[in-house]
């Protein structure tokens, strides 16, 4: 899943009232123009801010890829100062209204102070002067946990707090308490055999979010429990590391996606795969959550090494440096 934002000014009650985001493919000029072919990397499932005359009026969650499409005849027919192309790009998605809009403009010295390049905002924490923009996960947060904080109505309250999880969920990429508990299950009741890696390239499997419907990326936990064990419950950046021994006295190590499964579009194949599951200590494994990208590079670039020949096995193939920023 991933994050946009977009500057829709003008059109923004034609585009909620048909339920769609529309750009040309070109400008008036015939070039080819940012915001507009930023619209092409929206997919279904991904979460759209909807800015209108510098605050945030809604969320949507795009019903559909990214497709072709004319200018539909409201947006042709609005009384705008500005004139499109009709061939043009069109994402249908589902709208949800703020009772109260943000004004986003409250928000430009935070936005400034955690400025980040290529997302929505200039470095002065003004709004990009482009059509549709990808947004960091933490500029997004920080926007809808304030957006929620104005709302009255208890639906809308809901369901920007629905779509804040699920942003939040697949940021930190990390099994949920129920599937940690029954990783633990898995873990205690196992018999104490070495799995193999089953080297098989599988789909991804998919469920739904309990909060927004949306599609998400499926964790199975016997996978994870399986990929403990294969590493015989031993931290694999360094079995030296000190761990806890669990009630059943296997050593207490916690399963962690190597290629992050947030990144699942970026691959033909599972990336819930045995063989992108790692065991790590709790040092080790939080490091690579929550610390600094040169003590991350570190270890990524040891499990990379020792990881690389069974990835692609599976169809994951990518370069250290897409590894590494994956995790900046």
């Amino acid at each position: 899943m991933s994050v946009y934002y977009v500057y829709q000014g003008e059109t923004f009650d034609e585009e909620r009232s048909g339920g769609y985001v529309w750009s040309p493919k070109l400008t008036k000029n015939g070039k080819k123009n940012a915001g507009y072919t930023m619209m092409t990397n929206v997919k279904k499932g991904d979460f759209i801010l909807h800015n209108s005359n510098g605050k945030i009026m809604a969320v949507s969650i795009a019903k559909a890829d990214c497709k072709d499409g004319k200018q539909p005849k409201e947006l042709a027919d609005a009384n705008t100062t500005i004139s499109w192309d009709n061939d043009g790009y069109r994402i249908d998605t589902e709208y949800y209204d703020m009772d109260v809009p943000l004004q986003v403009t409250n928000h430009k010295q935070w936005l400034a102070d955690h400025y980040k390049e290529g997302s929505a905002f200039t470095v002065k924490g003004t709004g990009k002067q482009q059509y549709m923009c990808s947004i960091d996960d933490e500029q997004a947060v920080y926007l809808l946990e304030n957006a929620i904080k104005l709302q009255s109505d208890e639906n809308t309250i809901k369901m920007l707090k629905a779509a804040l999880s699920d942003i939040v969920d697949e940021k930190e990429s990390e099994y949920d308490q129920l599937e940690k508990d029954e990783i633990d299950s898995l873990v205690d009741s196992s018999s104490g055999d070495k799995p193999e890696w089953p080297g098989k390239k599988e789909k991804q499997a998919m469920t739904k979010s309990q909060s927004t419907g949306r599609e998400k990326p499926k964790r199975d936990p016997k996978v994870a429990a399986d990929a403990l064990a294969h590493a015989e419950y031993k931290c694999e950046f360094d079995e030296s590391d000190r761990v806890f021994l669990r009630k059943n006295g296997k050593g207490y190590t916690e399963p962690h996606h190597l290629i992050p499964i947030s990144k699942y579009r970026d691959f033909k194949y599972s990336v819930d795969a045995m063989e992108n599951i790692v065991s790590l200590c709790s040092h080790c494994h939080n490091l690579l959550h929550y610390g600094r990208l040169e003590d991350k590079k570190t270890v990524l670039q040891k499990l990379y090494n020792e990881r690389i020949a069974a990835l692609r096995n599976v169809g994951l193939d990518l370069t250290f440096e897409q590894l590494l920023n994956y995790y900046k």
